[in-house]
């Protein structure tokens, strides 16, 4: 057998990814994308309004062409329908300050050997109501980019057999809604059923703009809550959905939140998880280990969690007929 020569592939390729995203961090704090929108687009009217060096500028601006967020044409340089949509300061959907805090963080990404180390976060707690104001930013891009949510969101509901004719007039509890696409794709595809969305406030207020881009407002209920301490409700619902939010909270905690989801559930009724799930050996499922590493920087209580270790939560709490249905989607029901 010939023995395989060690290549550089795969390490270029995760260098090349940073220099990429070096290029996007200086625009935004350069706030290049408002300062294009406010009308200058040649070299010069952009390096007067920045205080910037022309050549440096110039080198930015093209770079930032072959990545898709500027064109150029005649020495001019335009907006892309991206950058337009989520980077222009100022715009509802605006995405660079949740880019540069949480995606990019720079500092953060720069310590964190040192987390590694103290086994703690180093890029500040994101999972409390103090960051309701960047959840909400997040969260807004989907006043756009919903109709892409709601086709995964669909595929989802039709792995479970969730729908109209199966389950009519469901009343639905989703927990730290956020966009609340997932369960609001339910409601348009039955006017009886009926969403009800916890999460912080101001996260209320966007997932209110994106009910309203889908048609489905007067199908919603909002109820401002922290997910730790929200009382759920007894009995309420046909269905209780977790996206993206059970990695936040170390295993007590996930218990007790689900020991609540029980008890908000009528009888019968389903319990419904959809986020990363670890591989039962953790060296796998690279999406899901590279969001736990992220969770690590930003939310002390963090852990994304493996298939075996939810069902332990999910039986501890109640629930019955704990199944996988894929690496993102988990279900239960309470008899």
């Amino acid at each position: 057998m010939a023995e395989q020569i060690p290549s550089l592939e795969v390490i270029d390729e995760l260098e090349y990814g940073v220099w990429k995203a070096t290029v996007l961090q200086a625009a935004l704090e350069l706030d290049l994308f408002t300062t294009i929108d406010k009308g200058n687009h040649t070299l010069k009217e952009i390096v007067a309004a920045t205080e910037c060096n022309e050549r440096g500028m110039r080198i930015l601006l093209d770079a930032l062409c072959p990545l898709g967020l500027l064109t150029k044409s005649g020495g001019e340089y335009t907006l892309t329908p991206t950058s337009e949509a989520f980077l222009v300061r100022g715009k509802p959907t605006y995405y660079g300050d949740f880019c540069l805090k949480a995606q990019l963080a720079w500092e953060v990404r720069g310590r964190v050997a040192e987390g590694v180390r103290r086994g703690r976060a180093v890029g500040g707690d994101f999972s409390g109501a103090d960051s309701g104001d960047l959840w909400a930013q997040n969260m807004a891009t989907a006043i756009l980019t919903w109709p892409q949510w709601a086709e995964k969101a669909g595929e989802m509901w039709e792995t479970l057999d969730v729908n109209k004719e199966t389950k009519p007039g469901l009343q639905i509890l989703d927990v730290a809604c956020g966009r609340g696409v997932k369960s609001l794709v339910l409601a348009q595809a039955d006017p009886d059923a009926h969403v009800t969305g916890l999460d912080f406030e101001k996260v209320l207020e966007v997932t209110a703009k994106v009910a309203e881009a889908m048609g489905v407002k007067r199908q919603i209920t909002f109820r401002p809550g922290d997910i730790l301490n929200a009382d759920l409700g007894t009995e309420e619902f046909d269905i209780v959905l977790f996206g993206a939010i059970l990695y936040y909270f170390n295993p007590g905690q996930v218990k007790d939140i689900l020991k609540r989801a029980y008890k908000a559930l009528k009888p019968g009724g389903l319990v419904v998880i959809n986020t990363y799930i670890a591989d039962e050996e953790r060296f796998e499922s690279e999406e899901a280990l590279m969001v736990a590493f992220q969770l690590f920087l930003f939310a002390p209580e963090s852990e994304v969690y493996t298939f075996s270790e939810y069902k332990g939560f999910l039986e501890e709490a109640g629930f019955t007929n704990v199944a996988q249905h894929s690496d993102m989607l988990i279900s239960a029901i309470k008899l």
